[in-house]
């Protein structure tokens, strides 16, 4: 008997359940095409070998609910799970490192990692590896990276709270499961960080147009025109978010624990 997995129902590419003590991922056939392709590109092979994705298998075993597809995945068993409101500012500054390399080698190969949530990473063997192998589509050209905001609110927002205010604001993930809202973030950072290139825009800047646009109907933003990105510009946005990243460290306080 199959029993899905709770933590795994918002996404219609595919879900996670268990069957006999062993965990699968069934994935849906409306994603076939994409994870067929993806294996066709090398990326799962390129990930897998820099341990960067859990390592994954197909395996013939009946799907969970063969109404919506028929191929199982059988990936590697993390032996403890963690969440990110429990981990160190070093544990998530390597966990937001690892989305990032993620996406551009994806965007290497014509893919995007459509999700940056912080929950999709699991540390295995003391380095953070990303679970969800389902999290990657085509890149469509000139398509903003769709993940940009939450990569902020899961990742800078916590950092940036951590290096600048106090560690113990990041365990605001704890009750903020979608990631630390950016006007709140930006509200509580120092107003010198407003004139800090990488926090002052995608933090400072970018909680201002979310409050700009939050009560934008459908018909309006239908109307907008819609912003074309390159390639480059999206690569550019990787490695100004990944310089930003980096810049968040934290030192913790001494002690005779440290």
């Amino acid at each position: 008997m199959s029993e899905r997995i709770r933590g795994s129902f918002r996404d219609p590419a595919g879900f996670v359940f268990r069957r006999d003590g062993e965990i699968y991922r069934q994935v849906n056939d409306s994603h076939r095409p994409t994870y067929d392709a993806c294996v066709e590109s090398g990326l799962y092979a390129e990930l897998h070998d820099l341990g960067l994705l859990v390592a994954h298998h197909e395996v013939d075993v009946p799907a969970a609910d063969p109404s919506k597809g028929s191929l199982v995945l059988r990936p590697e068993r993390i032996p403890f799970v963690s969440y990110p409101y429990e981990w160190s500012p070093g544990q998530l500054r390597a966990a937001a490192e690892l989305t990032l390399e993620l996406h551009r080698r994806a965007l290497d190969k014509g893919f995007v990692l459509r999700d940056a949530s912080a929950y999709n990473v699991q540390f295995l063997n003391g380095r953070p590896v990303f679970i969800d192998t389902l999290s990657f589509e085509p890149w469509v050209e000139g398509e903003p990276w769709i993940a940009y905001g939450q990569f902020c609110r899961h990742f800078l927002a916590p950092l940036a709270l951590a290096s600048r205010v106090d560690a113990r604001l990041a365990g605001l993930s704890r009750v903020q499961i979608d990631g630390i809202p950016l006007d709140l973030a930006s509200r509580a950072l120092p107003r010198r960080t407003r004139f800090s290139f990488g926090l002052g825009v995608h933090l400072h800047a970018h909680a201002r147009s979310q409050q700009r646009h939050a009560h934008d109907n459908a018909e309006v933003s239908a109307k907008a025109p819609a912003r074309r990105v390159s390639k480059q510009a999206m690569l550019g946005l990787v490695d100004s978010l990944t310089a930003v990243t980096r810049k968040q460290t934290w030192e913790p306080p001494k002690s005779a624990w440290r």
